[in-house]
């Protein structure tokens, strides 16, 4: 892997930090890649944003700014020592900058913790990168212990699985080559490609889609990969599958990455965003995966 391969990991300074961090470092240990820990002093108003988005070290002073300096210092002190780190502040609006941020490094994945749907009186920061990013997001949902299931590399030659969803009317080249990619990079990693259709498409349409998928899968990793086609709601589906097999993560394209459609479509990836037992890793079009040559 090229030394310039970087992993962005926005902190809030909040519990979900934690997770964030775990994530991160189990990244960057896998992929020999540089960590970039970033922190925004907030500068929306309190009645904007939850509470635990405002407190002393989020207000855009020179004070705040350097307790949040205080805070990053003991963060990479608790950090393994092999790691190639550094740590970055800035103060605006959060979203915009983090994607300010990934572009400029530039990184190969944004690593972010979700608190929650975006409402009246909580701007989803997670959501709103979503929409943009030019590169992967792998998220975490503050609601589940999630992170405590995500794993890419194994320790006694245990076999560690991650779910594939992919809807076929949307295309699959994209999140399949970078499934593919991550499974080429890490040996332990077996793939589920997991495709849900509606229960009235019938069976022959079922062994179609079973049929196509098989044959994208890259001869090296035949025995790797395994294809799995149910029926059912798309959401609830995918969140039952990877609870049963206990999957390290879910990958899954991204497809809508607009503020209209978030708000007048049913958007599949922000449901399994928000309601995921394991983090999801988001891939946009065009996004090199880790690892790529």
């Amino acid at each position: 892997m090229a030394a310039s391969e970087i992993v962005l990991c926005g902190l809030d300074f909040s519990d979900l930090s934690k997770q964030e961090l775990a994530l991160s470092v189990e990244v960057c240990e896998a992929f020999q890649a540089k960590l970039v820990l970033h922190h925004n002093l907030a500068a929306a108003g309190p009645g904007f944003t939850r509470v635990w988005e405002w407190n002393e070290v989020h207000r855009a002073d020179a004070e705040s700014s350097n307790a949040a300096a205080d805070h990053l210092r003991e963060i990479l002190a608790g950090l393994p020592a092999t790691l190639d780190v550094e740590a970055s502040i800035s103060s605006g609006p959060t979203a915009p900058l983090v994607v300010q941020l990934a572009q400029s490094l530039p990184a190969s994945l944004v690593i972010l913790g979700s608190h929650g749907w975006s409402t009246a009186d909580h701007a989803s920061v997670t959501e709103r990168v979503l929409e943009s990013c030019p590169c992967a997001v792998l998220t975490v949902n503050e609601e589940t212990d999630a992170v405590r299931r995500f794993r890419l590399r194994a320790d006694g030659g245990e076999e560690i699985r991650a779910a594939v969803a992919l809807d076929l009317s949307a295309g699959l080249r994209w999140p399949l080559e970078y499934a593919f990619a991550l499974a080429r990079r890490l040996p332990a990693l077996h793939l589920d490609l997991l495709h849900v259709r509606p229960d009235e498409r019938g069976l022959e349409g079922a062994g179609r889609s079973r049929r196509e998928l098989e044959s994208r899968i890259p001869l090296e990793l035949a025995e790797r990969v395994d294809v799995y086609v149910q029926e059912g709601d798309q959401i609830e589906e995918i969140v039952r599958f990877t609870q049963e097999r206990q999957s390290s993560f879910v990958l899954m394209g991204e497809h809508a990455r607009s503020f209209f459609r978030r708000f007048f479509t049913r958007d599949t990836a922000r449901e399994i965003l928000h309601r995921a037992t394991c983090p999801v890793w988001f891939v946009p079009p065009g996004a090199k995966p880790l690892g790529a040559p």
